[in-house]
C-alpha cells in the first residue's frame, strides 16, 4: 500500500530507533517535496511515524495524536488505540488508507516498543524490527543476519544506515533523506537526517 514511501523502526530492551523518508510524491512518481515530515509525537517517550495517502496521513496522523495526548496512554494502548481507528473506520465512509510504525519507550516496564498496523488494520507489537514500503523488503535478510538484541545504540543506528543504503542503491524511486529519531529511558532525540 506505501508504494514508494519507507519507514524503518528498530528496537532493543533499551531504546528504538525510527526512520521515515522525507519524499512527497505526485502522480505516483513525481518527487514533488523533500521536506515531508511524516512524523507524530504520540507523547514524551512515544511516536508515530506514517505513510500512505497524504491527505489521510495528515488527517488521521493529527487525529491520532491529539486523541493520544487527551488520554495520556501508554505504548502497548496506543498501538491497540492505532489499530482499532484504524479497523472501525474501514467499517465506515472514514477509512485512512495509512501505514504506521509506532516506538517508544516504556518507563513502568522500563524497555522499549516497536509495533506497526498498516491499512487493513493488521498490527505486529512487541517486534524487534520491522519496515513499511516497499524497500522493506530489500532489509529483512539484513536484520535476520545482523540483528542483536543488545546491540548498542551506535551499532543499531549502522544497521539503520545499511538498510537506508541497501534501499537507495537497490529502489527504483529516488528518496533524497530519511529523518531519524531515537527513543530510550533517557527520552526522545532527534538525530542527524540521514541525506543523499
Amino acid at each position: 500500500m506505501a508504494g514508494m514511501h519507507f519507514l524503518v523502526g528498530i528496537s532493543t530492551e533499551n531504546y528504538v530507533i525510527l526512520a521515515a523518508d522525507k519524499a512527497t510524491f505526485a502522480y505516483g512518481a513525481i518527487l514533488a517535496d523533500s521536506e515531508n515530515d511524516k512524523e507524530y509525537r504520540l507523547g514524551k517517550k512515544l511516536t508515530m511515524m506514517c505513510i500512505g495517502e497524504e491527505g489521510d496521513v495528515a488527517q488521521f496522523g493529527d487525529w491520532t495524536k491529539r486523541n493520544l495526548q487527551l488520554y495520556s496512554v501508554r505504548n502497548a494502548s496506543a498501538h491497540h488505540f492505532v489499530r482499532r481507528s484504524i479497523a472501525e473506520g474501514l467499517r465506515s465512509q472514514d477509512h485512512y488508507t495509512v501505514d504506521v510504525l509506532i516506538g517508544g519507550y516504556d518507563d513502568k516496564e522500563e524497555k522499549a516498543f516497536l509495533g506497526s498496523v498498516d491499512y487493513l488494520a493488521n498490527g505486529l507489537a512487541q517486534q524487534p524490527y520491522l519496515f513499511r514500503g516497499f524497500c522493506g523488503r530489500f532489509c529483512y535478510a539484513i536484520m535476520d543476519h545482523e540483528y542483536k538484541k543488545d546491540m548498542s545504540e551506535t551499532e543499531g543506528l549502522a544497521l539503520m544506515n545499511k538498510c537506508i543504503g541497501e534501499a537507495k542503491r537497490r529502489f527504483v524511486a529516488n528518496i533524497p533523506g530519511y529523518k531519524v529519531v531515537i527513543i530510550d529511558k533517557n527520552g526522545y532525540r532527534k538525530l542527524n537526517d540521514v541525506l543523499f
